[in-house]
């Protein structure tokens, strides 16, 4: 009998010992990060796809160089929502990416901390309140339609963006 044990206890050491040499030798990945990896990738093929969308129907609306002289009509504007909708796939994008770098969408700071959320509400609110002053002032001098429409575009998405950066950055702090 002791014999027996000896030997099965001697076999589950040498089993132990080859596995501890195949963990060494061999890299092992988790569901968990190719699933990780897969939202990342998932979410950079979504806004690369929306961004050549956004670009076919920028010919399409026959928006130019978007000039004054290029605003027809209001079914035009019907590209604004396309460019809010590419900054959310952006902000998704980097979201997966800083939980792949972190090992999880769970240890990503929360909106209570100054984080990603705080960044992006205040990106929010300065890029509305400079893009309004912006496209106000410029409006009254390059006429009122082409200002509000490139003030706010351009304010929002500047502001948006850096707000994602600045929340971001605030993330491996």
């Amino acid at each position: 009998m002791k014999q027996k044990d000896k030997i099965k206890r001697l076999e589950k050491e040498v089993i132990d010992l080859k596995l501890k040499q195949h963990t060494k030798s061999y890299i092992h990945i988790s569901w968990k990060v190719i699933g990780r990896l897969f939202a990342f990738l998932g979410c950079l093929g979504l806004a690369i796809f929306n961004f050549f969308i956004i670009l076919s129907n920028w010919t399409v609306l026959q928006l130019g160089s978007l000039n004054e002289s290029d605003i027809k009509g209001f079914y035009q504007l019907g590209i604004i929502p396309m460019f809010l909708v590419e900054y959310l796939l952006i902000g998704l994008v980097f979201i997966c990416l800083i939980s792949l770098i972190k090992g999880g969408f769970n240890k990503i700071k929360s909106y209570n901390e100054k984080g990603l959320i705080n960044g992006l509400i205040v990106g929010l609110i300065v890029g509305l309140i400079l893009g309004l002053i912006i496209g106000l002032l410029s409006g009254l001098l390059g006429g009122l339609i082409y200002g509000l429409i490139v003030g706010l575009i351009y304010g929002l998405l500047g502001w948006l963006i850096y707000g994602l950066i600045h929340g971001l950055l605030g993330e491996f702090e």
